[in-house]
């Protein structure tokens, strides 16, 4: 390590006494960065926290979940690796020199599968965790899409989207989908100009993982690697198509079953034509529509025809509406939260969706509830990335409280639809 009282610059004749000078400058600046960036893992990794436990497989019990990698993360202002360990021939670890003071969680890597578990320490700095993994399969059955949700959004000669999917695994007894074909594919658009911004959250997950879509070899669909393990994986995407001529097709294969399909758009005068898709809703105050279609086979395309609507104000989706318009933002912490705006759009209209009860009776009651609280913790996990993010000055007043005062509308939304179930 440079003792910083004895570095050594070498410095060009010509410029012997510029040099000097400019470097005396920036020197306290360059160490003032240097001791802030090695504080930061010194200050997470002080502690005398303990926390032990063992990886159990939810697959068969029988198998021990020997020689599982593991991490300690901390929650706290992003996700940063504290710790490493590998548990023991019986799947037990003991994890030392943890910080007593910030949220944790335990990530284990089996069979190329990450799984979590949050944990906090109690009061003499322990903490006792059991993670549950399971084995991998590559077969699809018992794995179902739930739901499909498009949302659209006019935005000059623009067509902004957003699409959500949410796959349920429940397999029996409890596997993992992994498949280096990918376990969830859409079609690419056409005209697309950049690849979709992809999101992925699974059962467990802290918050959603975002991610760069891999292209398949011909050209004509996506496809995310991310695993679906038991329970509710959703999925969601955003991505920006051409309308110059106030026209737009959407095609789009389906790669699964799909029991219904909805689709809302802003403003509600774009014209939305297809074969067998209904409009169910309209809302003139907030100037959205839905319409809904299928069942659908694995195999068959849907194509959906817009055309026209009437432009609305940047950042506006109706007069008098507080709703936020649909637009790409980086969040506090980067890769690891979902898009602002999509984030936003896609909860006003999930929340509007279950509000004028246009579910089909064929989505179960326990699920619509399942993934509303879904919603709920996502949003929540961005009420507090906002809240960072405004702390750290990394955001304007006035963009904070407006995006907080939408989120926490959307919350209060939620929550009275869950005290109705």
């Amino acid at each position: 390590m440079l003792d910083p009282g004895k570095i050594i610059f070498h410095m060009n004749p010509i410029n012997s006494v510029v040099k000097p000078a400019l470097l005396s400058m920036r020197r306290p600046v360059f160490l003032l960065i240097v001791l802030m960036r090695c504080a930061v893992p010194a200050l997470w990794a002080q502690g005398s926290g303990v926390v032990e436990g063992r990886v159990v497989n939810g697959t068969d019990a029988r198998i021990a979940a020997a020689g599982v990698d593991l991490d300690v993360i901390g929650l706290g202002g992003g996700m940063t690796v504290l710790k490493s360990a590998v548990t023991d021939p019986s799947g037990r670890f003991r994890i030392e020199g943890l910080p007593t003071g910030p949220p944790l969680m335990i990530r284990a890597n089996y069979q190329s599968v990450n799984y979590h578990s949050r944990f906090s320490l109690d009061a003499s700095g322990k903490a006792s965790v059991e993670v549950e993994v399971f084995e991998a399969t590559t077969s699809m059955k018992d794995i179902r899409v739930e739901g499909v949700r498009l949302g659209f959004q006019l935005d000059g000669d623009h067509l902004r989207a957003v699409e959500t999917y949410s796959f349920v695994n429940e397999t029996k007894p409890k596997k993992t989908f992994s498949s280096n074909r990918g376990s969830f594919r859409f079609t690419k658009p056409a005209g697309i100009a950049e690849p979709p911004r992809l999101s992925a959250q699974g059962p467990g997950a802290p918050m959603p993982l975002t991610q760069t879509p891999l292209e398949s070899a011909d050209g004509q669909s996506y496809y995310s690697l991310y695993a679906l393990r038991p329970g509710t994986t959703t999925f969601e995407l955003d991505y920006v198509l051409p309308y110059h001529d106030r026209t737009y097709t959407y095609r789009k294969n389906f790669y699964q079953d799909v029991d219904f399909f909805q689709i809302g758009v802003i403003p509600q005068d774009v014209a939305v034509t297809g074969e067998g898709l209904k409009r169910i809703q309209v809302d003139v105050a907030k100037n959205f529509a839905v319409y809904t279609g299928g069942p659908l086979k694995a195999g068959s395309e849907m194509a959906v025809t817009f055309a026209g609507g009437t432009p609305t104000a940047a950042g506006e989706s109706s007069e008098g509406s507080a709703e936020p318009r649909i637009r790409p933002m980086p969040t506090s912490v980067g890769r690891y939260t979902p898009i602002v705006g999509p984030l936003l759009l896609m909860v006003f209209i999930v929340v509007l969706w279950y509000a004028y009860n246009n579910i089909p009776a064929k989505q179960p009651k326990d699920s619509r509830t399942r993934e509303l609280r879904q919603k709920h913790e996502q949003l929540l996990q961005f009420v507090a990335s906002l809240d960072q993010k405004y702390e750290n000055k990394e955001m304007e007043r006035r963009e904070y409280h407006r995006l907080r005062a939408h989120a926490k509308s959307q919350l209060r939304r939620i929550s009275l639809l869950l005290g109705k179930k």
